[in-house]
């Protein structure tokens, strides 16, 4: 019996170290607040998704389009009650050496766009999920040059505002994957980032979207996810290892996550 993480949660455990362009379908997608020097595009087939952007949150519906610039802090949930099917395309600056240093610093007009009213893109975009993986590194290169260069022509580009709550969101974000398998206190990050409890958690919430506390745990779910199909570590040693103080928690922390328990979890991403 092989073991093998699903694409989209493999996706979500390895996002931000991409180092190649790539393209998928979602349902119902979901994913925590990160940043990234890529450009991450999502393209919403059917139904609605809840984005959030450098801390605003924007309803993307049918035919639209969010472009997550280089750099800004991004985020996806489906509400309770809706459904979406969305496209995902990922293209690392570094695959797009000619615009590199543009879109490093620049970003898109506006995050939003009608993309499924624009005759180009909507021919391309339903094209790229079923064919991205078969293509040679060149061909995704240039279907990388092809859709930032009608992005860029359509929507423009400005100088990244310089934002201080980004700028500090983004420190915290850093903070908490470096060192979420340790015990962490509301109180002793505030006052490592010069804020108050009280200040610092609506700054967290407001900018991302969720509490720290529902952020910790999806990030030690998600690296448990990953020991529980990679690893031979016991349950309560991987709950142990991602920062979870016992068994019970884990349990309660993981079926949140993830609607299942780990042991269905293993089943249920297991192959023959």
């Amino acid at each position: 019996m092989k073991k093998a993480l699903a694409y989209s949660d493999l996706y979500e455990l390895r996002r931000d170290g991409m180092q190649a362009p790539d393209c998928w379908r979602a349902k119902n997608n979901g994913c925590l607040p990160h940043f990234h020097s890529s450009i991450e595009l999502l393209y919403v087939e059917s139904g609605e998704i809840t984005a959030i952007l450098d801390g605003q949150a924007y309803c993307v519906t049918e035919g639209q389009m969010l472009l997550s610039s280089s750099y800004s802090m991004h985020a996806y949930r489906t509400e309770e009650g809706k459904e979406n099917q969305v496209i995902i395309a990922i293209i690392p600056l570094s695959c797009v050496p000619s615009l590199q240093k543009t879109l490093n610093t620049k970003g898109f007009c506006n995050v939003i766009y009608d993309a499924g009213k624009d005759r180009e893109l909507a021919a391309l975009l339903p094209l790229l999920p079923e064919k991205w993986r078969q293509y040679g590194n060149e061909i995704q290169k240039g279907f990388s040059y092809a859709i930032l260069g009608l992005l860029i022509e359509r929507v423009g580009l400005k100088d990244q505002p310089s934002n201080h709550q980004s700028g500090l969101m983004r420190d915290v974000l850093i903070y908490l994957q470096n060192n979420y398998q340790h015990p962490l206190r509301m109180e002793t990050l505030a006052h490592q980032f010069g804020y108050s409890k009280s200040r610092f958690s609506r700054l967290f919430h407001d900018h991302l979207g969720c509490s720290m506390v529902e952020y910790l745990s999806v990030l030690r779910c998600r690296q448990a996810a990953q020991l529980l199909m990679e690893s031979d570590m016991t349950m309560l040693d991987i709950a142990l290892n991602v920062g979870f103080e016992c068994l019970r928690t884990f349990y309660r922390a993981f079926k949140s996550c993830y609607e299942m328990t780990p042991t269905q979890y293993v089943k249920a991403h297991t192959s023959k």
